[in-house]
């Protein structure tokens, strides 16, 4: 998978939405179409570009008012940066898959703390961050705190 750093704007976007409204009732949909995108393999020399939100726009039960900016197709002509680093989307895949569990499980509470620790992750990547461990230190440490977690490990295993 090869995503542009103004796809991870739209994972930032979405990860705020989720802190915001945990108990949305297409925070699942949201969820399994982003699995679905960041689960598929790069299999030709072609970049697709609003991949997140074409996904997102076929979800009928989406607030389209939360979420306008799903309907409007970005155009770049200049400054494409495609992350290749396999590990920030493994950490993203998994924070994701995470979020849906807690969300099949109604854990609202914990939505809500994984969305805050996991929400600068995708700004992270898009502007080609230094020192990921101290980064996510710093973000997970709350959730590490109140759940006695390491959710970096949980993310990598």
């Amino acid at each position: 998978m090869l995503l542009d750093r103004y796809e991870f704007h739209d994972l930032y976007a979405v990860l705020v939405a989720f802190r915001s409204n945990p108990q949305a009732e297409y925070n699942i949909e949201i969820t399994k179409a982003i699995i679905s995108v960041l689960e598929k393999q790069q299999d030709i020399n072609l970049v697709e570009f609003n991949i997140f939100r074409n996904a997102l726009k076929s979800i009928e039960k989406i607030d389209k008012e939360r979420f306008y900016w799903v309907y409007i197709n970005n155009a770049y002509t200049y400054g494409h940066r495609f992350e290749k680093n396999e590990f920030y989307y493994d950490i993203l895949l998994n924070a994701f898959r995470k979020l849906l569990q807690s969300f099949e499980q109604q854990d609202f509470d914990r939505v809500y703390d994984l969305a805050d620790a996991f929400h600068n992750i995708p700004i992270f990547v898009a502007d080609q961050g230094k020192n990921f461990k101290k980064f996510i230190k710093i973000q997970f440490y709350s959730y590490n705190k109140k759940y006695k977690a390491n959710l970096l490990k949980e993310l990598t295993e």
